[in-house]
């Protein structure tokens, strides 16, 4: 656990601050928030769900009810014919001849008890019997005009005393009426020992049952189904004159069934919501949810705003103001305003300045110019570097800096400001213009230090230096020169973790310094001018305006070798560059000694 934290802080004071301060947010006032409106909404949507489900129920219970609504009442009107007497004699006498049938047939209507048995409902109501004395026609019928008939078939194999039919009737019988039919079929049976069977059928309303279910203004589909076939349905695109549909062409995921039993046919009702039901249902919640939206991120997100602004806005101010330079003037921070810490030490910054400038007006103007005077024969270096000069008071304010933020504890602050100590002073100290390699690597690693803190986890970097190497000695600024052109060019426009490598070895009687990078990379068309103005560098191009910092390095390593020094640069675009310089191990040790040998003098 220890090593993870330790991991943590590494990784934090790694970022700047104003991604820590939007991380924090993110984190500590986002995710939950954002947790509690999940769950809220959740239970909202988990409310809709459940009344969608009861509304679903609640309308198929409402349709069951109608059907055996409807059912029953052919139930009771079946009974009332059932135990009529008269009917069943009727149906059971025998008559001389059609005549003689039609006569009885005229008394048997007139007969109340007859009326009374059949109702006044809108159904149709045909008698069957095996009588061969019977003649077709009104309500009874002989028993052989029903024998191919589908429904029958059925009928008599279940054994059943009474039972519910929906079938799809094409007969020409029926070619003028509704050719989808409901039927209550059951036996009149009463009697055991009658010498004919005898059957009722009841031919429901399909067309008024149906149209009942349509104007029941559901919300949602309906579905009546005996397995496959839709037999009811409160769609209004339903027509009656075909043939039933299949289910499986409208079946959803949503769909609630239930299922019941309606003498004898066992039936499914399926409630299919419709596509937007659900959306419909949080968009009866949207107050709400609008409300916790601005509540919990809009408001917070409000008013971090103006806090990040005092605080990091201020400090890449002062960050930006410490960094610039004016013909060697600092400026002083005019308008401070508040009295926290940063206003604190904006103020000790301008009475810093003050007195750093008064410096830099009797003491470091004074010792440029005699520089200049001593090492006029190094003009080419003195032209690049003039404008890197530092003043010697920026490390008392540097230094303060760190000390105050090693005061409150902000030790990725105080390492930074550290890092950039070092790297200003190897621009202040002009005693000498050269430096072992060793000291060269470790201006290398300040200022990649300093870049990490710019780029992040996008950079990572490896110096390796050889053993023997660490003591030769090279002009200034040979190794940092090109590392910063491999994170300016080369780091700064690829959006992708980078490497920046640094080795320095012995080879075969000669020194090689490489520097490689997996930034960018070089065009080729760009590649071919700069490999001609390093081998061709010159105090001309140091006049030139635009990027002469490669130049200055190569121009004084030719100086300190005597031409003696070759450079090799490859590159390919989006992969890396390697710059590859090489020296004699002679002209290194010559110019160790010279050295040497002014030290003791």
């Amino acid at each position: 656990m220890k090593k993870i934290i330790e991991k943590l802080d590494v990784y934090l004071n790694n970022i700047k601050i104003k991604k820590k301060i939007f991380l924090l947010y993110f984190y500590c006032i986002m995710i939950p928030l954002v947790v509690t409106d999940t769950v809220i909404c959740g239970m909202f949507i988990h409310d809709e769900e459940e009344g969608r489900k009861t509304r679903l129920k609640n309308m198929v219970k409402s349709v069951e009810y109608m059907l055996s609504g409807d059912a029953d009442k052919a139930a009771a009107l079946s009974e009332n014919i059932y135990f009529n007497k008269y009917i069943n004699e009727f149906l059971n006498q025998e008559f001389s001849s059609g005549l003689d049938y039609y006569n009885q047939y005229q008394e048997l209507l007139k007969d109340s008890l007859f009326e009374s048995s059949l109702g006044t409902s809108n159904v149709v109501i045909t008698m069957y019997t095996d009588n061969p004395t019977v003649v077709n026609g009104g309500k009874f019928w002989k028993m052989e005009s029903i024998t191919n008939e589908s429904w029958y078939q059925e009928f008599t194999q279940s054994q059943q005393e009474m039972q519910m039919y929906f079938y799809y009737d094409n007969s020409q019988i029926t070619k003028f009426a509704s050719i989808r039919k409901v039927s209550f079929v059951r036996k009149l049976n009463r009697y055991k020992r009658d010498p004919y069977e005898k059957l009722l059928k009841i031919d429901l309303d399909y067309v008024g049952i149906n149209e009942n279910l349509v104007q029941s203004n559901y919300e949602d589909e309906v579905y009546v189904c005996d397995g496959e076939k839709i037999i009811f349905s409160n769609r209004y695109d339903m027509n009656t004159q075909q043939d039933f549909e299949k289910i499986t062409d409208v079946r959803r995921k949503e769909e609630y069934v239930e299922e019941f039993s309606l003498f004898g046919q066992e039936l499914e009702i399926y409630a299919v919501p419709q596509e937007d039901s659900f959306f419909r249902g949080i968009y009866r919640h949207w107050p709400a949810i609008a409300l916790l939206i601005s509540l919990n991120i809009l408001i917070p997100y409000a008013m971090l705003r103006p806090l990040r602004r005092t605080f990091t806005d201020r400090l890449e101010f002062l960050n930006k103001t410490l960094s610039y330079r004016n013909q060697g003037k600092l400026e002083e921070i005019q308008g401070i305003q508040g009295t926290d810490e940063i206003a604190f030490l904006m103020r000790n910054y301008n009475s810093m300045v003050q007195e750093n400038n008064h410096l830099i007006e009797t003491v470091y103007k004074s010792r440029l110019k005699q520089q200049e005077i001593n090492i006029a024969r190094q003009k080419a270096e003195l032209l690049a570097l003039h404008g890197q000069i530092n003043p010697h008071f920026l490390f008392n304010v540097l230094e303060n800096i760190r000390m105050r933020s090693v005061l409150k504890q902000e030790y990725e602050t105080a390492e930074m400001i550290e890092q950039l100590s070092i790297m200003e002073r190897q621009y202040v100290e002009w005693g000498t213009d050269l430096l072992t390699i060793q000291e060269e690597s470790q201006f290398v690693e300040s200022y990649l230090k300093l870049q990490k803190y710019r780029f992040g986890s996008r950079l990572s970097y490896s110096i390796e230096i050889q053993q023997e190497c660490s003591g030769y000695k090279i002009p200034k600024l040979s190794l940092v020169t090109f590392v910063e052109n491999a994170c300016v060019h080369g780091i700064e426009d690829k959006a992708a973790h980078c490497w920046i490598f640094v080795k320095v070895f012995t080879k075969q009687e000669y020194l090689y310094m490489e520097i490689e990078d997996t930034g960018s990379g070089i065009s080729e068309a760009y590649l071919s001018t700069l490999r001609d103005r390093m081998e061709h560098a010159s105090i001309e191009m140091l006049k030139q305006s635009g990027r002469v910092g490669v130049v200055n390095a190569c121009l004084r390593l030719k100086m300190f070798t005597d031409g003696n020094v070759k450079f090799t640069l490859e590159s390919e675009e989006n992969v890396g560059t390697i710059v590859t310089i090489s020296v004699p191990v002679q002209f290194l040790n010559r110019e160790a000694e010279k050295d040497a040998k002014s030290s003791d003098c």
